[in-house]
């Protein structure tokens, strides 16, 4: 008998040998296969190169280069300052060690301002530009008074400081600040009277009767960098010159020690007993320092024959004592921070900053090519001082504060996307 119950089958096994085919979902159009050349081809090539990519502007180090060439400017110029300055300072101080001393002091207050100040933020300087210029000309005014110190002549010191200084930075902070906020301005001759005029004119009616012709040349050649490179118009030029000329002139008819040095300057040997002195035994000591020197501390004419060989004077005695090659090495780090100064303001981060370093780095180059002029007889005697050798506690101050601010503008630089170098 058949059972009626019948046994539930068990589910039939998959056949092994069976192929069983599963539908895939097609392939992204980036992940299609490729011949193989062509993925060898796509894995080796290189990134393509970003070119005009707007940059991200973030803090970040500050530019290690501006930093370790002004530290080995400044070791530098202290050793050249002890060996051109101890012959002086024991006759006329009675210690050999006077000048060097205070400017080892003010060189290390210098490094400190300079790692002080790269850490405050360069926008702090737009927004009190009015007072440093309202404090800059209540300085020039007080050292004009009887509240001035007179030395050789001139009367620049007001309580040991010279506000001649001061006054350079402050047409450098002013001038950015008013081109950033109104570009315009400047491309029309009204325009660059008022307030740019106005305050290079007064600038230097207050120079003028201290009177101070190398700062006053400074102030102007950093104005007209700064409005040049803001976007002035080229073809005022030509007004600029003609009223150059004109100060020129009247600086030569106004002051007697003008025309004499501008005589001299044709001829320094002609007048060995007065003006012509300082140019003539400059030319004596970078002409005896040959190729390598007479060597570190073995010059000649620092004793007391060359006059200031401390101050304005200084490279010409470092050049007799080490030569064609060791003045090369000084000019050469000289190049590399103008150089790197100029880097910092093409990758600034605004237009205030680029105009701030650009006007920094542009008073540095101004200055030094300066003191290189006057030492070897190009233009006449102005009394220029060679930046970080020079002796001076004002100046050294003003140049290591200047560099921190560079420094803290490098920490704003464009780095992240710029175009390709």
């Amino acid at each position: 008998m058949a059972s009626t119950t019948r046994q539930a089958r068990s589910p039939r096994r998959p056949d092994p040998r069976r192929r069983v085919t599963t539908s895939r979902p097609a392939l992204r159009p980036d992940r299609a296969p490729v011949p193989r050349d062509a993925a060898m081809m796509r894995t080796h090539a290189k990134p393509p190169a970003r070119t005009h990519v707007r940059a991200r502007v973030r803090a970040h180090v500050w530019d290690v280069g501006v930093f370790g060439s002004v530290l080995l400017l400044l070791v530098i110029g202290l050793i050249a300052l002890f060996s051109a300055s101890y012959s002086n300072a024991l006759f006329y101080q009675g210690s050999a060690t006077y000048f060097i001393s205070r400017q080892g002091v003010n060189a290390a207050a210098g490094v400190v301002a300079m790692i002080v100040i790269s850490k405050i933020s360069y926008k702090l300087y737009a927004r009190f530009y009015k007072e440093l210029m309202i404090v800059s000309l209540i300085l020039l005014v007080l050292v004009i008074t009887p509240l001035g110190t007179a030395s050789k002549g001139a009367q620049r010191w007001l309580f040991g400081f010279q506000p001649s200084e001061l006054a350079k930075i402050t047409v450098i902070i002013c001038f950015s600040y008013w081109i950033a906020h109104d570009t315009q301005g400047i491309r029309t001759f009204k325009g660059l009277i008022k307030p740019y005029g106005f305050l290079l004119v007064a600038y230097i009616v207050l120079l003028f009767f201290e009177p101070h012709t190398s700062a006053m040349m400074i102030i102007c050649g950093l104005g007209v960098v700064i409005l040049v490179a803001g976007g002035m118009r080229l073809w005022y030029f030509g007004p600029i010159l003609v009223a150059a000329a004109g100060i020129l002139t009247g600086f030569y008819f106004a002051f007697e020690h003008v025309r004499e040095r501008f005589s001299v300057w044709l001829d320094p040997f002609s007048n060995m007993q007065g003006e012509g002195w300082q140019g003539a035994m400059s030319q004596i000591a970078i002409g005896s320092g040959g190729l390598l020197g007479r060597g570190l501390g073995k010059g000649m004419q620092k004793h007391l024959y060359l006059p200031e060989p401390q101050n304005d004077f200084i490279f010409s005695s470092w050049c007799e004592e080490m030569g064609f090659v060791g003045a090369m090495l000084v000019l050469l780090l000289f190049a590399y921070l103008i150089f790197r100064g100029f880097r910092i303001a093409r990758m600034a981060p605004d237009k205030f900053s680029c105009l701030v370093a650009t006007g920094i780095t542009a008073k540095l180059a101004i200055q030094t090519l300066m003191n290189l002029f006057v030492i070897t007889g190009i233009i006449p005697v102005t009394g220029a001082s060679l930046p970080f050798f020079s002796y001076g506690g004002t100046a050294l101050l003003m140049q290591m504060g200047e560099m921190g601010i560079l420094l803290n503008i490098s920490r704003y630089a464009r780095v992240d996307a710029r175009t390709e170098e």
